[in-house]
This record gives C-alpha cells, structure tokens and sequence, in this order.
C-alpha cells in the first residue's frame, strides 16, 4: 500500500514543483529569521542605579562608580565613555577596570548585578563639578551588526574634581 501510494505521489510532483516548495520553504525561514531580527530591539541590560563611590576626585585620580543592572540576555559590546568638566570640555579616559560582584553567589549571567567601574580622570580636566557618561553599543543578531546596533546610555553621575594633590613631574626631563 505504502508503495503504491508512494509511486501516485511522485507521479503528481515534478521536479520543477519540488524545488519550488523547497526554495519556499527556505525563504520563509529566511524571512522569519529577518522579521525576527529587526524585531529584536530589547537592550540586554537596564541600568537600576549608578552610585558615585568617590565624590571628590583629584586630576589624574580614580573615579570609581558602582552600577546596579538588570541582564537579560549576553551580547557582544563596546563602550565609550566621556567626561565633562566644569568648563564643558570633553575628556576621554585612558584607562579602567572592572569588577563585577553578583548580588548573590553563582548568579546566573541573567537577572541583578552589581559591579564596579574605576575610571582614570585625565591630568586636563579642570577643578570644580563634572559628570561621567557611559554609552554602550550592543550586537545581539546580525541586523545589529550591519546596521542597527543597540545603544544603552548609562545614568550620567556627578562628582567634584579637586585640584591634583602634588606637582607632577614630566615622564621624560627635559634637556637641560
């Protein structure tokens, strides 16, 4: 029976109709993967909080912030981050480190975190009251990464900066 069936079947479908179901088929789940993609505009991470941990920070020193987030999710990202001055001018820093502590042990990579950024304030930066920005960029599918990433601004935080505590000296002395 199952061949007699098999053999009406393949008598009706060529392989001109084969193909065709198939490249069909194939496109609807390349358009499904697409509608999927360009759908997909949720940030992987919601900032909670941001606590200035060093109100007053001297030229060159440390400013070190602590975030509280909410991860749903893992993408790859970059960051750029920009401090602004009393006297609005723009520094970028150099350098920092991160340390990440989950607020309960073996956490998993989704849900509350805490962690604490350190960041390196440039020598330049003028005296008196500025502000840490952070944007983040996520790629979380191939739409992102062509041509519509997603950006996440961290909250702006505040702090002082006070006058560097010594007169520092130049790496290299001058000839003399």
């Amino acid at each position: 029976m199952l061949r007699r069936s098999w053999g009406r079947f393949r008598r009706k479908v060529d392989v001109t109709a084969a193909t065709v179901f198939i490249l069909a088929a194939f496109a609807g789940v390349g358009l499904a993967s697409v509608l999927s993609s360009i759908l997909d505009r949720e940030p992987p991470i919601a900032f909670e909080k941001a606590t200035v941990l060093t109100p007053e920070v001297p030229q060159g020193g440390v400013l070190d912030i602590q975030y509280t987030v909410v991860r749903s999710r893992i993408c790859a990202s970059t960051v750029e981050r920009y401090v602004t001055d009393s006297n609005g001018d723009v520094h970028v820093p150099a350098t920092y480190t991160v340390d990440r502590h989950p607020l309960i042990d073996a956490y998993p990579p989704e849900g509350r975190e805490t962690y604490q950024r350190s960041v390196t304030i440039p020598l330049a930066v003028s005296v008196g009251r500025a502000y840490y920005d952070a944007r983040f960029t996520y790629v979380c599918n191939i739409l992102h990464k062509l041509a519509f990433p997603i950006e996440v601004l961290a909250p702006r935080v505040y702090f002082d900066i006070v006058p560097a505590p010594a007169q520092l000296e130049p790496l290299t002395p001058e000839p003399g």
